[in-house]
């Protein structure tokens, strides 16, 4: 899954690209170095962000979804929690919904999704991603991501979304801290207990900056180790800034794992 940043203010500066033909050829570059998935987002949620309305998230991510699906059948994800932008971004062409509150910030969207016959992506997270990491508190921390996330698959599944169109994301980074976020890559396996597909989105984030000193912009390399053992351990999607390393890193897995 290639990530496309319509924002100003995403962790990762280099990810963000306000320009709408410039993220439209973002998009396609994405593709033609072998994405799965191309996932759009409006709206930062980095540790302490805010957020925008919802005027400014759809003007954000709406022409760049139509500029991509006038040209390509790839599966095209909407980053967002919000029912008003979710729908207009299934109208210009979204078949997934990237929702980082596992359906606990506002009422409406495991409805819409169920209508439209979409697919969602549930994320653990505690709080909201102003003050996340204040709640970054567990005892046990699998024990209870996999409880929290089945708080959202059943919240899902009330709305009538099909099991079958429902993929789990334990949230690296939110409401997390590093050790953590490394007890989650550890125990994918658990995870993968509760029966759906599951994303891990870690690409450059600030765990890896805490085990290496590395900025950001430094961080390709622990990101492609991270997301190797990720792949490994369970993981299904891997949600990535930098598309030709991580297809490379997915086939050298795939191709370690499918020895006999």
């Amino acid at each position: 899954m290639g990530i496309i940043n319509v924002t100003p203010d995403s962790f990762y500066s280099r990810s963000r690209v306000l320009n709408i033909p410039k993220a439209i050829d973002q998009a396609f570059r994405f593709i033609d170095e072998g994405a799965d998935i191309i996932d759009v987002g409006g709206e930062s949620t980095r540790p302490g962000s805010k957020p925008v309305t919802v005027d400014e998230e759809i003007k954000r991510v709406i022409p760049v979804i139509e500029g991509i699906r006038a040209k390509s059948e790839i599966p095209l994800s909407v980053d967002t929690y919000k029912p008003e932008v979710a729908e207009k971004a299934i109208e210009a062409g979204a078949n997934i919904v990237n929702d980082i509150s596992g359906l606990r910030f506002v009422e409406g969207l495991a409805e819409l999704v169920a209508r439209k016959k979409c697919y969602i992506i549930l994320m653990h997270i505690r709080g909201k991603p102003e003050n996340m990491q204040k709640y970054a508190k567990y005892r046990d921390v699998i024990g209870e991501i996999k409880s929290e996330l089945q708080w959202s698959i059943d919240r899902a599944r009330k709305a009538g979304i099909k099991n079958e169109r429902i993929i789990v994301d334990p949230g690296i980074g939110f409401a997390k801290d590093p050790y953590h976020n490394l007890l989650i890559i550890k125990n994918l396996a658990s995870i993968k207990e509760l029966g759906y597909p599951v994303l891990i989105g870690l690409s450059r984030k600030s765990f890896l900056g805490h085990i290496t000193g590395l900025e950001a912009e430094e961080r390709l390399i622990p990101t492609v180790a991270a997301n190797a053992i990720s792949l490994y351990n369970g993981a299904d999607i891997i949600r990535v800034h930098d598309v030709r390393e991580a297809v490379l890193t997915v086939k050298v897995v795939h191709s370690i794992c499918s020895c006999s």
